[in-house]
């Protein structure tokens, strides 16, 4: 499950894949020696920790279906178990499903809000006694546009951002004394092979949010545009 390395802190990505969650693993793992990957498919997840073991990142692979909230817990408690102190947990899942309004059924509507706000705030609340413990640290959400500029194409995923993008600020008063800076990373484009909006790029981004200075201005929101 993970190479033998010599670490300090840990990071955990929910929803990694091979775009920005693989980036984002990268990012922190090269930062902090040692990362967590967590998606639904175990064998979507073996190249990318293979990759990131080549790199001497101790990479571990864990399954979980965010849609189930008991289970996302559990597996980042265990992810927390065996790892180095915690210092970064990042949410990079969403549900996405084209729908306009009228064609969305209601029942949709409320599985995707799941994944999309009630999985981050799971997630967030199961990562923060280890945060706290360890000093303090961040929990980092991936927003949208969508959430400032509604698509009627996607109602659901704009419904979802929108939402997830005022739980931020609320979670974020939370757990500011317990020193965890929490943000929402509203990426407002698409992502590219190349240029700002490459995976490396915005994986860069949430990085500098993570290592600025505790005393620095950090409002729940940073714009990537």
């Amino acid at each position: 499950m993970s190479t033998a390395h010599s670490t300090k802190h840990s990071a955990i990505v929910i929803g990694a894949g091979p775009g920005l969650g693989f980036a984002l693993a990268r990012q922190f793992g090269r930062e902090l020696g040692e990362v967590a990957l967590i998606a639904r498919s175990a064998d979507r997840l073996v190249p990318l920790v293979r990759d990131l073991q080549e790199l001497g990142i101790t990479a571990h692979a864990l399954t979980a279906d965010a849609a189930d909230l008991d289970g996302l817990r559990g597996t980042i408690e265990r992810a927390v178990a065996v790892m180095s102190p915690l210092k970064a947990l990042i949410y990079n899942a969403a549900a996405i499903q084209p729908a306009r309004p009228l064609a969305l059924d209601p029942k949709t509507l409320a599985a995707e809000l799941v994944v999309d706000v009630a999985a981050p705030l799971a997630a967030a609340q199961a990562a923060a006694p280890a945060l706290e413990a360890n000093g303090g640290g961040s929990v980092l959400f991936t927003g949208g546009g969508f959430a400032l500029y509604p698509n009627p194409e996607m109602a659901a995923l704009s419904a979802g951002k929108a939402a997830l993008r005022n739980l931020t600020a609320t979670l974020a008063q939370d757990l500011a004394p317990k020193k965890i800076d929490v943000a929402i990373v509203t990426i407002c484009g698409y992502l590219a092979e190349e240029g700002r909006f490459a995976a490396n790029n915005v994986a860069r981004a949430y990085w500098d949010r993570h290592a600025a200075p505790a005393d620095a201005e950090r409002p729940f929101e940073l714009t990537y545009a």
